[in-house]
């Protein structure tokens, strides 16, 4: 392969008063640099996201003008999600493919916790003209995602308690990393006690909303062999999008997870059984338990009770989200999933570290469910 893995970086997270999401991502660039034993003005590509919480257009070019930076490729990414840092590295690699670039950042990180512009009422709260929708009060991620949940529920009986196992295994494995948010203790009767916010999601199946940043380096081969990098690299990467509002939801069977699936192994040459560790999207725990019966770990309607069976911790064949995910570590749109499947691959995740950990699946949907990306990181 032609590119690898060279550097990862994130910041602290939780709630950081005074620091712009242009400072988090520089910060995370830097440090990503540092991982990878280069210098900042080595970089000759970027690939970021903007701030979902305040507007901010041509954001590529504010964090190269704050870098201090002159790029040969750059570019805002956004098709939502983990599937927006799967999108930059596909990036990243076709410009280090093509011999334009040799270095590439990508990045993702806001002031999501402390930084908001002042709220306003009802639809105007909305970040965006979903103008069949947010008029009518279905306003932000966690109505469309109650929905969602509800019609599994309702589909297939899934039970409460499900969806808590995949809380409290987030909560486990976040107990584990340093660099998380929510580290105490979780019982399955602290879950089913939880507040509603949006019946039948309770505040314990949303994830945390932090301030942060995660950076991945991807460089040409080589620049990889030169820097003596653990070749860490992109095996595949597959996506399919399917719709934009929850309105126009298709159903899970319509959103073709099981599709992406398959493709994305295909191209890495892999079956379901050869990969270690899924880093899944979870800002709600419903998120899980849909990726984890489409993309075959479990069958249809099973999801919950494969996360009660022990399934998604430490010690199974194929546990989920060992940094805490979204659900106990915080929301940073997906780049901390990634940057841990690379620290699990270069054996480096400490006391939650995998034993020889050789694939990962990182996995998840951007919007409401709308793109579905899966991407197969590897080592050689």
């Amino acid at each position: 392969m032609s590119h690898a893995i060279v550097g990862i970086g994130e910041t602290r997270v939780g709630k950081q008063p005074g620091w712009t999401a242009v400072d988090l991502q520089a910060e995370a660039v830097i440090r990503a640099c540092a991982d990878a034993g280069i210098s900042v003005g080595d970089l000759d590509g970027l690939f970021n996201l903007g701030p979902y919480s305040r507007p901010f257009p041509m954001f590529s070019a504010s964090l190269n003008e704050y870098l201090g930076l002159r790029l040969k490729r750059q570019g805002t990414i956004d098709v939502g999600g983990i599937v927006s840092p799967s999108h930059m590295l596909n990036n990243a690699i076709a410009s280090i493919e093509r011999g334009e670039c040799s270095l590439v950042v990508c990045t993702f990180g806001e002031a999501a916790a402390t930084g908001r512009t002042k709220a306003g009422r009802g639809w105007t709260m909305a970040a965006d003209d979903l103008e069949f929708e947010a008029p009518f009060g279905l306003v932000g991620s966690v109505l469309p995602y109650a929905l969602v949940m509800s019609r599994h529920i309702a589909e297939y009986g899934t039970r409460m308690e499900g969806f808590g196992a995949v809380a409290l295994a987030a909560r486990k494995h976040a107990m584990l990393t340093e660099n998380a948010v929510m580290r105490k203790p979780l019982s399955m009767d602290d879950y089913l006690s939880s507040r509603p916010i949006a019946s039948p999601i309770k505040l314990l199946d949303s994830s945390v909303i932090v301030d942060g940043a995660g950076a991945v380096i991807v460089a040409s081969e080589e620049v990889a062999r030169e820097l003596g990098a653990v070749p860490v690299r992109v095996r595949s990467s597959a996506m399919k999008s399917s719709h934009r509002n929850i309105g126009q939801f298709p159903g899970v069977a319509g959103l073709g997870i099981d599709e992406v699936g398959a493709r994305a192994l295909q191209g890495a040459g892999l079956s379901l059984p050869d990969i270690d560790l899924l880093q899944v999207h979870d800002a709600f725990t419903i998120s899980v338990i849909v990726f984890l019966e489409e993309l075959g770990f479990c069958k249809r309607g099973t999801g919950g009770d494969y996360a009660l069976d022990g399934n998604l911790e430490l010690g199974a064949d194929c546990p989920v989200n060992t940094n805490g995910g979204h659900l106990s570590q915080g929301h940073v749109s997906g780049m901390l999933h990634i940057t841990e499947a690379v620290r699990q691959l270069r054996g480096e995740a400490g006391e939650r570290q995998l034993e020889d950990p050789r694939f990962v699946m990182v996995a998840g949907a951007g919007g409401y469910f709308g793109m579905t990306g899966v991407m197969i990181l590897g080592r050689d």
